[in-house]
């Protein structure tokens, strides 16, 4: 369970007696009290409130954003900032591990030009160091937020060139700064998991990630393969039904916010757009709907399966999986068994609420 509530005592209790092992984020002594694992949760480049402009990320129209309350996650006070964070953390008497969250870049739910961050002076000279080419990284990713906001006479070509994998390869081609891009964003924020690695491990506890699934992850710079060497247990986040808004890390709102931000909601484009979301991702035989109120309601269940499968192949045999998915699911039977028969070693629930025992027994009964 993700979250704890009430007397810490009698919730662990009940935790323990429904079947639960492990509670993140709860008080370590009534969780191990009872038998189980206590975990922590930490973030990543969350801003602090004072924060100036240049810990921002940068756009590539050269405006400053906020993600998740976040900045530049190559910023290097962000950065040190949240290693300590995890060193205070992993002084924490009983805890087995600490599930690191947030440690991105911004996703499609923060909207388009958040997501298409960051080019800031901090990421060029990171970038030129790497080996990167931060001009032609910068200029391809201009032109694709001018293809998706159909600013050029690209526009159409792209698009339908766009629908098969064979067209995505060709675009790519020509564009290899999107790529690169990408590759950057990779690079970094595998670094900084191997910088919190060494806190974690090093203080003789378990390492876990709150993760995209994984047709959302390589957009972010989160790789299950570069994680997988020394990650010990990976809950990726398979939110289908999250009712918030903005619901960053939840598909349907990853899945529909940017052509909602575009005004293809009702259009005759809306079809098109969301046939071409749903094949980039591989969601596309998964996801049967096409528009973006019935896949911002819910996607279907096996769309959690889905994601699990492809998890469990991309981390081997050897590595714990858990996805975490969202409590209050009228499906959540069917969700949990297609989770448990996708390769899953366990599942968590997002997020602690007076009512779980209600909401989860359905999952839990056999």
């Amino acid at each position: 369970m993700h979250g704890f509530g009430g007397d810490p005592a009698t919730t662990a209790r009940a935790l323990k007696e429904a079947g639960f092992d492990a509670v993140v984020s709860g008080p370590a002594e009534a969780v191990t009290a009872v038998g189980m694992e206590a975990w922590l949760c930490g973030g990543a480049f969350g801003l602090p409130s004072d924060a100036p402009d240049t810990m921002k990320a940068l756009d590539v129209k050269g405006q400053r954003r906020i993600w998740f309350g976040s900045g530049c996650p190559n910023h290097p006070e962000l950065r040190e900032r949240n290693a300590q964070s995890y060193r205070k953390m992993a002084q924490t008497p009983g805890i087995t591990g600490i599930l690191v969250d947030g440690c991105r870049f911004a996703s499609p739910a923060s909207g388009l030009d958040a997501y298409l961050t960051c080019f800031c002076d901090i990421c060029r000279d990171k970038a030129l160091r790497l080996g990167f080419s931060f001009d032609r990284m910068r200029r391809d990713v201009g032109i694709l937020r001018d293809v998706v906001t159909a600013r050029n006479g690209r526009g159409a070509r792209a698009t339908l060139w766009l629908q098969s994998p064979v067209g995505v390869a060709e675009w790519l081609t020509e564009h290899p700064g999107v790529l690169e891009w990408l590759r950057f964003r990779r690079t970094c924020i595998s670094e900084h998991f191997r910088t919190l690695s060494e806190v974690i491990h090093g203080a003789g506890l378990k390492m876990g990630i709150y993760i995209f699934t994984p047709s959302v992850s390589p957009f972010v710079g989160q790789s299950y393969v570069d994680l997988s060497e020394f990650m010990d247990l990976f809950a990726p986040m398979i939110y289908r039904n999250y009712p918030k808004r903005p619901g960053e890390a939840c598909l349907n709102w990853e899945l529909t916010i940017i052509p909602e931000e575009l005004g293809l909601a009702g259009t005759p484009a809306e079809a098109e757009a969301m046939s071409l979301v749903l094949s980039w991702t591989g969601l596309a035989a998964a996801v049967p709907d096409r528009t973006i109120e019935r896949v911002r309601a819910a996607l279907p269940p096996e769309a959690v399966g889905h994601q699990t499968a492809l998890a469990r192949a991309l981390i081997g045999p050897e590595r714990e999986l858990a996805p975490i998915i969202y409590v209050d699911d009228p499906a959540i039977r069917e969700t949990v068994d297609l989770v448990r028969a996708n390769g899953a070693d366990g599942v968590n629930y997002f997020v602690y609420t007076e009512n779980w025992a209600e909401l989860v027994r359905p999952a839990m009964s056999r």
